[in-house]
């Protein structure tokens, strides 16, 4: 009990310290009040500023939107006070369509990032400039206060819609746009609200109680509403427990704070991860060459005199963004995933990826690896691209595992987000089970008409195997791990991911929670002798159902 007590304030205690200090400042302010009011009242943006960060944080977290940048709708809304609802409305759009029409100016010219939003942020600046001069010339006194729009923010936030248009086409980030849009109409709601706002300066104890609310959602909500309904699939069959599921809360709380070192995550680089799976015997592609800078460009157009068939890839993308795969020479052109291209189009690309144009801001590395060429087993369907497995795996088991297929309309990657069939996997049997295509279950694949359900995966023992020892080689304690299947090399780990998506459990008609919480149970430490073989006997027992 003693132990417990301990550990319980080991990891509490600074929290509750932080807590009481705030009680005893804010009974000393509320006790003396009347001598600090008019500071307090002055002091009035900071607390406009409190509770719109806290009615975004409930937007983002209990109703589960995304949005672009975590609180930069508040630092938005409070220049809507002074600029009003429409005129700063008025401002975003001109911003928005000021940076589009920058970027796309400049888009040929492979700037690095950096410089790039520094141009953004220099054209979005003196847009104001001159609609402040216009204000000034045809007395509109509500343009005076553009100069309050936070402009490094709003350009970051154009550039990052932008950007999102460019890899996944207009639908996903237009809707985190108006997302981004909605969150700044609710804090500045939220901010106008004198009574509210007045309660709250003037009783000083209800400071604290706005920490503890924000730590009260961000500590004890397990289900978004946006998760109700991304697993009402699930959720609705007779067997399906709601705590059996594993939400982005729950994960994030209770398995990747827990079991993933944030120490480990710098490190985790794919040029890195490769070199550790490599020294642990893990199978991987072969990489070519490694491309951390622009000088480093020569090495690729030496190489290109006599390469046939390679990948180019950012070390850094996510969801198979800015991947060129070369399958042959035609003449002088390579033939590629985007057409026939020549060499100094690929250099051109791989001058791109330096930039950070994929995901890593301030730059990117670019890898030139081996063709990975889709095994044979699973040509029936994969019309094009080239199918993964993605298997989690925990403590050195694995515990879920789906294949994914991609489509015509995901441009051959094995995206589920772009269009590819997520397909879940008995891990018993290496047999598909279940398959869903933008969130709804399907049969058979729809480019090619093959049924899905008791497709057999080849080298099954093998990849779960590989993929728990890759996980383990890691330093990871939870992880997805992303495996393809060569045609003559056979299972290959591509990466290990961090932070696994969730949709596996869709794909399965499983949770992972339960799952999860079984291995945690009876393998709290890990290192299992035979960690296939305890995961096939998990799956025929139902992973405890019966328990």
């Amino acid at each position: 009990m003693a132990m417990k007590t301990a550990g319980w304030f080991s990891r509490h205690g600074p929290f509750v310290l932080l807590i009481a200090f705030l009680f005893l400042a804010t009974f000393y302010v509320d006790r003396y009040l009347q001598g600090f009011a008019y500071v307090l009242l002055n002091s009035r943006l900071f607390f406009q500023l409190f509770v719109g960060v806290t009615a975004i944080a409930m937007l983002k977290n209990v109703v589960g939107v995304r949005t672009f940048g975590t609180f930069a709708p508040a630092i938005v809304a409070l220049a809507f006070l002074q600029a009003g609802l429409v005129f700063g409305t008025i401002l975003l759009l001109n911003i928005l369509i000021i940076v589009i029409a920058t970027r796309e100016l400049v888009r040929r010219e492979l700037i690095q990032q950096d410089h790039r939003l520094a141009i953004l942020v220099i054209m979005v600046g003196l847009s104001i400039v001159m609609l402040e001069i216009l204000a000034e010339y045809y007395h509109y006194p509500q343009f005076d206060f553009s100069f309050l729009l936070p402009i490094l923010i709003l350009a970051w936030t154009a550039e990052r819609y932008v950007e999102g248009i460019d890899r996944q086409g207009w639908e996903t980030p237009s809707k985190q746009l108006f997302w981004t849009y909605v969150a700044v109409i609710l804090a500045y709601v939220v901010m106008i609200q004198t009574g509210p706002v007045d309660f709250v300066i003037l009783n000083p104890l209800t400071w604290p109680l706005l920490v503890l609310a924000n730590w009260f959602l961000g500590t004890r909500l397990r289900f978004r509403l946006s998760e109700r309904k991304r697993f009402r699939g699930l959720l609705g069959r007779p067997t399906a427990k709601p705590e059996d599921v594993l939400t982005m809360n729950v994960r994030n709380r209770e398995f990747i704070a827990k079991y993933n070192e944030s120490t480990l995550f710098p490190l985790l680089t794919k040029t890195r991860t490769k070199e550790t799976l490599a020294a642990h015997g893990v199978p991987i592609p072969e990489t070519y060459l490694v491309l951390g800078r622009k000088g480093d460009l020569a090495k690729l157009e030496s190489f290109l005199r006599s390469a046939e068939k390679f990948v180019l890839k950012p070390a850094s993308g996510l969801g198979g963004e800015g991947i060129l795969v070369v399958r042959g020479r035609d003449g002088g052109n390579f033939l590629t995933n985007q057409g026939p291209m020549g060499s100094r189009e690929i250099v051109a690309h791989a001058q791109y990826i330096l930039t950070g144009a994929f995901g890593d801001e301030g730059g990117d590395e670019a890898l030139v690896e081996a063709l990975v060429e889709q095994h044979p087993a699973l040509g029936s369907v994969v019309p094009e691209g080239l199918a993964d497995l993605r298997v989690i795996s925990f403590l050195g088991v694995p515990i879920m595992a789906m294949v994914r297929l991609p489509t015509r309309e995901s441009k051959g990657r094995a995206n589920l987000h772009s269009g590819a069939v997520g397909c879940g996997i008995q891990l018993s049997l290496g047999r598909v089970i279940h398959a869903t295509w933008h969130g709804k279950a399907v049969e058979t694949h729809p480019d090619t008409g093959a049924p899905l359900a008791g497709l057999e995966i080849p080298f099954w023992t093998t990849v779960m195997e590989i993929a728990a020892k890759a996980q383990v080689a890691s330093g990871l304690g939870y992880a997805g791990v992303d495996v393809v299947l060569d045609a003559t090399r056979g299972p290959l780990v591509l990466e290990v991911n961090k932070r696994p998506g969730l949709e596996i459990q869709n794909a399965n008609r499983a949770g992972l929670r339960k799952r999860l919480r079984l291995v945690e149970r009876g393998f709290p430490e890990g290192g299992i002798a035979d960690p296939v073989r305890t995961a096939i006997a998990l799956d025929l027992d139902n992973w405890g159902a019966a328990a």
